[in-house]
């Protein structure tokens, strides 16, 4: 189901934003294969909160998640970053 409108983050239910992908490629190197997607930026959602100790728990790294959506299928995932700004610098202004 392709998304047409920002849709909300099923974390927390706040509008996520339009972004573009990051400029790295983390894992097999192919990339995003998408213009945008969508990104939760509300610092008190519940993944983005619970991200920063289950990261350091779990593995030792100081990070966090944050719900992305991709726009051709409607799938929700969760992205790494590695600061409160993290992606902040993609976001399309419509």
């Amino acid at each position: 189901m392709k998304i047409t409108e920002a849709p909300e983050c099923p974390h927390c239910g706040v509008k996520m934003k339009k972004c573009e992908p990051p400029p790295i490629n983390y894992g097999d190197g192919l990339g995003w294969c998408t213009p945008y997607m969508y990104i939760c930026f509300n610092d008190e959602c519940k993944l983005y909160v619970n991200g920063w100790a289950n990261l350091k728990n779990n593995y030792n790294k100081t990070a966090s998640y944050r719900c992305m959506c991709y726009p051709d299928n409607g799938v929700f995932d969760a992205m790494c970053v590695f600061s409160p700004d993290g992606m902040t610098g993609q976001i399309i202004e419509e």
